[in-house]
């Protein structure tokens, strides 16, 4: 069995692949985000795939868990608008991993 940090650097590996050869690399408006679109991806597949009962579950997980893997983790507010706004990059790369 993997441990999370396996886990989480091997997805993250996938889904930033995934990102540098998919997204375009447009400026969104406002201010810059403070994690990368492959960490979003990352940690919002995560959140689906494990034990969480709700996003406050989640957040409250990473933010004393995978700090030290995700440092610049905004507070939850702003996670869930980065998470929002990567919705359809997160199901493209679900798909694009379960289909051959």
């Amino acid at each position: 069995m993997l441990d999370v940090d396996t886990f989480l650097t091997a997805l993250y590996v996938i889904v930033d692949d995934f990102c540098q050869s998919h997204s375009p690399q447009q400026r969104r408006p406002g201010p810059e985000a403070s994690l990368s679109e492959g960490e979003v991806i990352t940690l919002s597949i995560f959140a689906r795939w494990s034990r969480f009962a709700s996003e406050r579950d989640f957040y409250r997980y990473a933010e004393s868990r995978l700090r030290g893997a995700f440092p610049t983790l905004p507070d939850r507010s702003q996670f869930n608008r980065e998470i929002a706004g990567s919705s359809a990059e997160t199901y493209a790369v679900s798909w694009s991993q379960s289909t051959p």
